[in-house]
């Protein structure tokens, strides 16, 4: 049996997820999830995704299946260590606590430095494009799954957080 190296990254154990809420999944159809997500930091590429799968199904954490459509599909399914490492990561309260990579809180403290009309226009936009997410999330809250919920309840509320704060700056 290969021995597993520790822990998962974020690319695995959400390829991990998409496998527990759609057990059977095809490479492409993981790979679809990403692409289809909201956030811009999960990449869909087959470059990210498909060696992902292929180091999982080496290390014996998840199992891949040829199906008989007679198309070369094959089908991707956890194995009991891979469900193991899954709640492993999925539990690490550490790193589910951690900032991670976040966008507007890397640029937030580099704004300052711009030029007082350029950040006046920045701002503006920044809540343009804050408040349209927010309705677009609202719009959308009613017809999703209660997992995909949750997600969405959470975006929410952090683009209402940083609508706070950019109200707080006067912008």
């Amino acid at each position: 049996m290969t021995k597993s190296r520790a822990g998962l990254t974020e690319l695995e154990g959400a390829i991990f997820s998409v496998l527990v809420r759609a057990p059977s999944a095809t490479a492409y159809r993981i790979r679809r999830v990403f692409q289809d997500s909201r956030s811009a930091e999960w990449s869909g590429s087959a470059g990210a995704v498909y060696p992902a799968i292929r180091r999982l199904v080496a290390e014996r954490l998840i199992k891949e299946r040829a199906e008989a459509d007679g198309r070369g599909t094959h089908t991707y399914v956890l194995t009991p260590a891979g469900r193991t490492a899954y709640e492993r990561w999925l539990c690490d309260v550490a790193r589910a606590v951690s900032p991670g990579l976040d966008p507007f809180r890397t640029r937030a403290p580099l704004w300052i430095g711009l030029p007082p009309a350029t950040r006046r226009k920045m701002a503006r936009a920044l809540k343009t494009a804050l408040e349209e997410q927010r309705q677009v999330l609202t719009e959308t809250l009613r017809d999703l799954e209660e997992g995909d919920a949750i997600a969405a309840r959470l975006h929410i509320a952090l683009l209402d957080l940083r609508l706070k704060w950019l109200a707080e700056r006067g912008s």
